[in-house]
């Protein structure tokens, strides 16, 4: 839905320590649940509305899991919702091709309390013109996690490659071939020699 018509400022439905054991020690998860009862929030365990209700929401919560990685994340890419990312931990994919300080909000995941509800509240009440605009920008950034996309200059395979080429190119050089004998073959580590 398009920002005017969005009713809810926030939400997250998934996994949390009072409905899966793994997630009793999970934080951020729990403090999330203390601020359900807000106005213009929909937080919870899982709810079979669940994509109607990020469709209906500005802001889509990605708090930590039971590792720094989480879905939720992607999810919020295809529902046009801005992430708003409680992870302090999280490795964002692709930095060098997507600007994430521009479409997402990296919030301290120890501060999930009534601050973070009252500056995403702020932002939908004051800032509409910069919402549909970080969503603007997040929509064409999709391309590069949409592994489905036709798109041949923005696709996640072109940023995998990248981040290989970025890696490699960054890689130190040995300073004498390494070599490694095997029975069936030498290996050297420019190549393999037989």
């Amino acid at each position: 839905l398009p920002s005017e018509r969005r009713d809810l400022i926030m939400n997250f439905h998934g996994r949390h320590g009072r409905i899966h054991e793994y997630y009793e020690r999970v934080q951020v998860r729990l403090d999330l649940l203390d601020l359900a009862d807000l106005p213009g929030v929909s937080i919870g365990g899982f709810t079979e509305h669940y994509f109607e209700i990020m469709g209906r929401s500005h802001f889509c919560i990605v708090p930590e899991g039971t590792s720094s990685w989480t879905n939720h994340l992607y999810e919020a890419f295809f529902a046009g919702c801005i992430p708003v990312i409680l992870s302090d931990n999280f490795v964002l994919p692709f930095p060098e091709l997507i600007d994430w300080d521009r479409i997402s909000i990296r919030w301290p995941q120890n501060r999930t309390d009534l601050s973070l509800y009252e500056y995403l509240r702020h932002l939908v009440v004051n800032q509409q013109e910069g919402i549909r605009q970080t969503k603007a920008l997040l929509e064409a950034a999709q391309c590069w996690v949409d592994y489905a996309t036709r798109d041949d200059s923005c696709s996640p395979y072109l940023a995998i490659l990248h981040s290989l080429h970025r890696k490699r190119a960054s890689r130190p050089a040995p300073e004498r071939p390494v070599r490694f004998k095997t029975e069936e073959m030498q290996i050297e580590a420019r190549g393999v020699v037989k």
